[in-house]
């Protein structure tokens, strides 16, 4: 494991500026590696030296410090960390985002990915060739026009299906012989499931509509990238994203709270509205609907017209809008009343598609940020700046101009 790859997390720094609401406190959670004995952002000589106070009793027994998972904390431990530094390592053992503890083996060639949100994590840090199958969904034509990265990898479209997350085919996943299946979190209870039924280790991941914090796409790339041996990758894309979202909280960091843009983002139908989806705050507006931690609430119709919307969003994936039209809202009677809609400030938005999508969400933020506040950011070519945006997550350049049309956008002339 390179130096890099092992120095977890940095802890970032925020100022007044704040990636969301809901996570203005939070710092960045460093990987959970067995070997960060001194529990800091990085593994190192440090903790060799915290390994042998630990042994000599000086220090006290940290959760990390057992780096080869023996149950003792003793000079094997010293020789593992000592491999983890120079990346030489058979095995690496760390706790996923469902809390279970995993050894994986190392280096890790071959991924089966049980979810196309994970499959997006793995390409977006350069692990596309290490795929071996993936969810059946990749496959669907209901749903494969609007991946991303189906248009930047078409390959992955051809590989074997192991049929989805909630019913995979485990005698497909064993026949592909893979190193580690990354599974999708929805507590620890499936993917315990599919490492009993496989007996493959199974890691569970999940990028949620949020960046910061716990359960949040930053821990989501480290997970993925300390599992598949990307980490120098995983943190560039994190650099990189932290600096988009610069480039706008910068404009819209002075904008006091009572002249914030007040936003409800329709989901699936009016009354279940997104309550996190991080481009929104990002943005500088405030997401009336964030009551919960929930990433989709159920509200009444009463408490949208009480809310008052200045913009409202409308999750759409393609040009069927299934979950509404612009056309419904404005032309919705019980909803007159609200300044979106008297205002005609009604907009489609990707959001999230079959899990969540980091990659088009730093897209929407510059997207969201222009509609918010137009005069702010009138010179910002959305769809030039978005194509740019992409192109990094996806080695493609047009994604975001795809997207555009496929979801109809906004377009400024």
């Amino acid at each position: 494991m390179k130096t890099s790859r092992i120095a977890v997390l940095m802890v970032l720094l925020t100022s007044s500026t704040l990636l969301t609401a809901a996570s203005a406190a939070a710092e960045d959670h460093p990987l959970k590696i067995f070997g960060n004995a001194n529990m800091d952002e990085v593994i190192d000589e440090e903790d060799i030296e915290y390994v042998r106070g630990i042994i000599e009793g000086t220090n006290e027994v940290t959760e990390l410090a057992d780096a080869n998972y023996d149950g003792q904390i003793d000079e094997d431990d010293i020789t593992q960390i000592e491999l983890i530094i120079d990346g030489d390592e058979n095995e690496l053992t760390l706790i996923d985002m469902a809390g279970r503890t995993i050894t994986v083996p190392q280096p890790v060639e071959r991924i089966v990915s049980t979810f196309p949100e994970e499959t997006r994590l793995i390409v977006e840090i350069g692990g596309a060739d290490m795929l071996v199958g993936v969810s059946s969904y990749l496959s669907d034509e209901t749903y494969a026009p609007n991946f991303l990265m189906l248009i930047a990898y078409p390959h992955l479209k051809e590989l074997p299906g192991i049929g989805s997350y909630r019913d995979p085919n485990f005698d497909q996943i064993v026949s592909l012989h893979p190193d580690v299946i990354i599974s999708g979190n929805s507590g620890p209870e499936k993917a315990d499931i599919i490492q009993e039924k496989t007996g493959i280790p199974t890691v569970a991941i999940s990028a949620k509509f949020d960046y910061e914090g716990e359960g949040g796409a930053f821990e989501a790339y480290r997970v993925t990238g300390a599992v598949i041996g990307r980490e120098d990758e995983a943190e560039e894309l994190i650099t990189f994203i932290k600096d988009e979202f610069d480039k706008v909280t910068k404009i819209t960091s002075g904008i006091p709270e009572y002249e914030k843009v007040k936003v409800y983002y329709l989901c699936y139908d009016l009354t279940q509205p997104y309550s996190a989806y991080a481009p929104i705050e990002i943005a500088g507006a405030i997401n009336v609907a964030r009551i919960g931690p929930e990433s989709v609430v159920t509200v009444s119709e009463e408490q949208i017209i009480k809310w008052n919307p200045d913009v409202i969003l409308i999750h759409s994936t393609s040009k069927s809008h299934s979950m509404g039209t612009i056309e419904d809202i404005l032309s919705d009677p019980k909803l007159q009343s609200i300044n979106a809609v008297k205002d005609g400030r009604v907009y489609y938005s990707k959001g999230g598609y079959v899990g969540g999508n980091p990659a088009t969400s730093v897209a929407e933020v510059l997207y969201m940020s222009k509609l918010f506040y137009p005069d702010k950011f009138e010179d910002m070519d959305v769809e030039s700046e978005g194509n740019r945006i992409l192109e990094r997550f996806y080695g493609v350049d047009g994604l975001y101009t795809y997207m555009q049309e496929n979801c109809d956008l906004y377009k400024w002339s």
